[in-house]
């Protein structure tokens, strides 16, 4: 469970996940969601942990094994290439799922025939493996947003181990579990914005508004929460990762705002300087304090009490 966030300012762009990750009785907030390839596009899963991590490591391998014959890379070739290692990934998964349940592997299922006989698997049988691939094939779903800076735009793939990918035409991009919830504020936000305004958003406003958004899944899906994790795309292909202090702070600060207990201006001066300036925590703490309205009111707000 999860939501991963992602947002065009035009030349530049904002990624946000939480951390958040669920086992069938567990749940641990170390998940990290957002990396990235390359040095330059950020790439963030969702579905089961380990698949996505493996599919970012086949990813990763298959560019530095490219890097011997070119040194740079678009976005759109690091697509396909995450693209192809998401292909072979589902094989694996489905075959090593087909030969340990029906004594057969993927190749020879789609083909009907045994390799070794070159026998026609029976009709029976094959219908229990249809059963069975469709539901690993539902069992083993993974989405990724892959998002970098390509003819000085920042753009969004999005790739769906079901049905392929495609170069989102949006602004955004929003997977997950807590997708519906983020979805909801973030093309409510583009829809309020004149359609000329939507292809170069407000670097503060398109900030603030993706870490509400995240907040948003965070506060109402289930599997989604934890620390939130942010990561910045420049319009030179340069990224910042603010350090986890400084991610929750903007959260807390989107949330005071929120509440109509921190102005706009200081809260959008406010997030913006940590994540695209690496802000001090200490500094911007303190002010947080000193600008609210009612800061023990804040205050208890942020630790979770109800007012």
């Amino acid at each position: 469970m999860t939501v991963i966030n992602m947002i065009s300012l035009g030349e530049e762009g904002i990624a946000v996940a939480d951390e958040q990750a669920s086992l069938q009785i567990r749940k641990f907030n170390i998940a990290q969601k957002l990396r990235l390839l390359n040095d330059s596009f950020v790439y963030g899963g969702s579905g089961a942990i380990s698949y996505i991590r493996e599919i970012y490591d086949r990813t990763k391998k298959a560019i530095e094994e490219q890097k011997q014959k070119k040194d740079n890379f678009a976005l759109s070739e690091v697509y396909q290439i995450a693209q192809g290692a998401i292909i072979d990934q589902s094989y694996t998964i489905k075959n090593i799922a087909l030969l340990s349940s029906m004594g057969f592997g993927l190749s020879e299922f789609l083909a009907g025939t045994l390799a070794k006989t070159g026998q026609k698997i029976d009709p029976d049988i094959m219908k229990n493996a249809a059963i069975n691939e469709q539901k690993v094939t539902d069992d083993s779903r993974l989405q990724f947003l892959l998002g970098g800076v390509e003819n000085k735009r920042f753009e969004i793939y999005m790739i769906d181990s079901g049905y392929g990918g495609v170069l989102l035409d949006q602004p955004y991009g929003s997977i997950g579990s807590g997708s519906d919830e983020s979805s909801k504020v973030l093309s409510g936000y583009l829809a309020s914005l004149p359609r000329e305004k939507r292809n170069a958003i407000d670097r503060h406003e398109g900030l603030i508004k993706i870490i509400e958004a995240t907040n948003a899944s965070s506060r109402l899906n289930i599997g989604v929460g934890g620390s939130p994790s942010i990561v910045y795309v420049k319009s030179d292909g340069g990224v910042i990762r603010p350090n986890e202090k400084q991610c929750i702070l903007a959260s807390e600060i989107v949330q005071g705002l929120g509440a109509n207990l921190l102005d706009r201006d200081f809260s959008y001066n406010a997030v913006s300087e940590l994540v695209y300036s690496s802000g001090d925590f200490d500094s911007i703490e303190e002010e947080m304090k000193q600008k609210a309205t009612d800061w023990k009111k804040l205050d208890r707000i942020l630790r979770g009490y109800k007012e």
